[in-house]
């Protein structure tokens, strides 16, 4: 459903770009409105970069059942985008800003894709801890959290009365566990209880 979602949201942004630049809305400036969209590309990547490099040291990143999705997106979508925009430099002779534009931000999306994160977000802020997983987010206050809870497919947070927060449609490994582990004992200041599938205890 996510992926429909995805799809739909970027044809839906695609075509109302379109419409601009078809219209007389927005005259003078609307061809260079895809300038906003490669904003947000260029901090997306250089957000990636600063966290494969260590520099958000506030935040862990673990691969979620979509990932594999959001791996080859960029990719996909980047590469219909410079297709129809050189097509369209090619056979349409007008509009040239708008297209070198959207051509441009096809190759910034295929470069993206270079610099994948997972999805999957632990972080610490304001004496919570959040996470971030398929656009839901969660929190629960550090001196609260009495256990973690690691399977494969989901991590559940437990408070001190008993209240459990879980997170959902994981694709987590043995090495996450560990980075995980290693993430809250080193953010939070305290040592609690981690399990592997309900057994095993790490400190």
């Amino acid at each position: 459903m996510k992926t429909i979602k995805s799809i739909l949201s970027q044809l839906i942004l695609i075509g109302l770009l379109l419409l601009i630049i078809l219209t007389d809305f927005l005259n003078p400036i609307k061809e260079y409105i895809p300038i906003l969209w490669s904003i947000l590309i260029i901090w997306s990547i250089v957000y990636s970069l600063k966290y494969k490099k260590g520099i958000i040291n506030n935040e862990l990143r673990f691969p979620t059942n979509n990932d594999d999705y959001n791996k080859s997106y960029p990719f996909i979508m980047g590469l219909i985008i410079v297709i129809g925009g050189i097509c369209s430099i090619v056979f349409i002779q007008e509009y040239f800003i708008f297209l070198y534009l959207m051509t441009f931000n096809g190759v910034l999306l295929i470069i993206s894709g270079f610099f994948f994160i997972p999805s999957g977000v632990i972080k610490t802020k304001n004496n919570e801890l959040n996470f971030i997983y398929a656009n839901r987010k969660k929190n629960i206050k550090i001196e609260d959290l009495n256990s973690v809870d690691l399977k494969v497919n989901g991590i559940t947070f437990t408070d001190k009365s008993q209240k459990k927060y879980k997170i959902d449609h994981l694709n987590l490994k043995e090495s996450d566990y560990q980075k995980i582990t290693n993430f809250i004992n080193q953010k939070l200041n305290k040592k609690i209880e981690i399990k592997t599938y309900g057994n095993t205890v790490h400190n």
